[in-house]
C-alpha cells in the first residue's frame, strides 16, 4: 500500500510542478488530470512487473511502459491530440519521474 501511496505523490508532484511551470493555476482538477491517468498506468503495470522487487529490470519495464500509456491515456482524457506535440510531455513525464520511482524502489 505504502508503495501505491508514495507512486500517487510522485505524479502529484509532476502535475503540480508542471502547472506551476507554465504558470497556471493548481487546481484538484487539473492535477487530477495530469496525475491520475499515469498513476492508472503505472498501478495497472505494477500488478504485472512489481518494479520494486526483483531485478532492476522490472522498474525499466513498468517506466518504459507505463508512462507512455497514462500520456496516451490522459491526452484521451482531456481531449488533446497525440501527435509529435506530445512527445515534449511525455519525455519530461519520464525524466521527472524515473528517479523518484528509483528512490521509491530504494525505500521499499
Amino acid at each position: 500500500m505504502a508503495k501505491r501511496v508514495w507512486e500517487a505523490g510522485v505524479f502529484v508532484l509532476f502535475a503540480v510542478v508542471g502547472t506551476l511551470s507554465h504558470g497556471r493555476a493548481v487546481t484538484f482538477v487539473g492535477v487530477l488530470e495530469t496525475a491520475l491517468p499515469l498513476w492508472l498506468a503505472w498501478a495497472l503495470l505494477a500488478r504485472w512487473r512489481d518494479p520494486y522487487e526483483g531485478p532492476l529490470v522490472h522498474l525499466f519495464l513498468v517506466w518504459g511502459l507505463a508512462l507512455p500509456l497514462g500520456v496516451l491515456l490522459r491526452s484521451w482524457i482531456v481531449g488533446s491530440e497525440v501527435s509529435l506535440a506530445t512527445l515534449p510531455f511525455l519525455l519530461i513525464a519520464m525524466a521527472f519521474t524515473l528517479p523518484l520511482m528509483a528512490l521509491g524502489r530504494k525505500l521499499a
